[in-house]
């Protein structure tokens, strides 16, 4: 039986004291302090996992107990304790790991790992890509918003799904608008989609004004996208954790459609035997990518780096369709969109 490992780290401090009872009583820095000076450990045996093909497949979950601000802080020391994970799933026989949430983000997107160990690495974001696409894509049909006649917004393009999505969308939609922080590379990005209607800026709010679409995958820690700067009826898939659309957009601005990216079903009588706050057989993309690997037999490192290559974000919708993954648009902060929802939604897109 292929198996597989996976590197998950708490994203917030609340995280850390939901799993660990003693530390709910303790000041946040003293937790982590305490998370920053702990070793990985193993948080979960996965079973269960079964695809279209007959094949089943098993893993586990490596934990570092390490916020995104913690490791965004000594990123060094982060790729070490990630190393340190590696080698606990090295022994549980695991022959490709996945890199979760700020551990496929710190130090230089899995490649210094990768050349630790003797197993096959993946940051997962290839398919994490083509989910976010998927997602927005069908929102878009069940809105009846035609993106030739739109504009789409990606926040975070410079990083490696924000700018393999801007790749794959800019044909699909009728202008694009890249947002990052580092002007030279937004606009070595735009010159490469110069056959489309394609432009930038390094003012979030600016772009986010003149959104109908919108996709963000920055790395940032905390929230960059505020209510008040969505226009009525947008469309956003929010791949980020921590998110980067703000919480209060969900009670303030009902008339916006806010997507959680990159939520995949896996197939299968799944046990994760760890709770990240899904439903039972519910995934992260970049986890299913891991899964995906394992079921191709796949032992070698696939998406790592900050250049992902389209034709590998391409090659993991096929995978999903072969083994039976299934994007889950319908979410919007960790509930699921309702018919109500969705009718306003069409309503105000109807009368703009």
């Amino acid at each position: 039986m292929a198996k597989f490992g996976f590197v998950l780290h708490p994203l917030s401090v609340e995280d850390i004291k939901s799993h660990i009872s003693f530390a709910k009583h303790l000041p946040d820095r003293l937790v982590e302090w305490g998370g920053k000076y702990s070793s990985p450990y193993i948080g979960a045996h996965v079973t269960g996992v079964r695809s279209l093909t007959g094949k089943e497949i098993e893993g586990w979950f490596a934990v570092i107990p390490m916020t995104p601000r913690m490791m965004m802080q000594n990123q060094d020391y982060a790729v070490k304790q990630i190393i340190k994970a590696g080698k606990l799933l090295e022994k549980e026989g695991a022959q490709i790991m996945g890199l979760g949430a700020y551990t496929s983000v710190v130090g230089d997107a899995g490649i210094t790992i990768a050349k630790a160990l003797d197993i096959g690495v993946t940051t997962g974001n290839s398919y994490t890509a083509y989910t976010a696409g998927e997602a927005l894509l069908l929102a878009a049909k069940e809105i009846g918003v035609d993106p030739k006649n739109s504009t789409l917004t990606v926040v975070g393009a410079t990083g490696s799904i924000g700018s393999v999505l801007s790749k794959i969308l800019a044909p699909q939609v009728g202008k694009m608008l890249l947002v990052a922080r580092n002007v030279d590379r937004l606009s070595s990005l735009a010159d490469t989609l110069k056959a489309y209607n394609v432009d930038y800026t390094n003012s979030i709010s600016d772009a986010v004004k003149q959104a109908d679409l919108l996709i963000t995958v920055s790395s940032s820690p905390e929230a960059i996208i505020d209510a008040d700067d969505l226009q009525p009826g947008t469309i956003i898939v929010d791949v980020s954790r921590p998110r980067n659309v703000a919480e209060e957009v969900a009670s303030k601005r009902t008339d916006v459609l806010v997507l959680d990216g990159g939520i995949v079903k896996v197939p299968g009588d799944v046990e994760f035997n760890f709770n990240f706050g899904f439903e039972p057989k519910t995934a992260y993309a970049c986890m299913s990518e891991t899964m995906m690997l394992a079921l191709e037999d796949w032992t070698t490192d696939f998406s790592l780096g900050r250049d992902l290559k389209e034709e590998q974000v391409l090659l993991t919708g096929q995978w999903a369709k072969k083994h039976g993954f299934e994007v889950i648009w319908m979410r919007s902060f960790d509930r699921p969109v309702t018919k109500e929802q969705l009718d306003k939604i069409k309503a105000i897109r109807r009368v703009s």
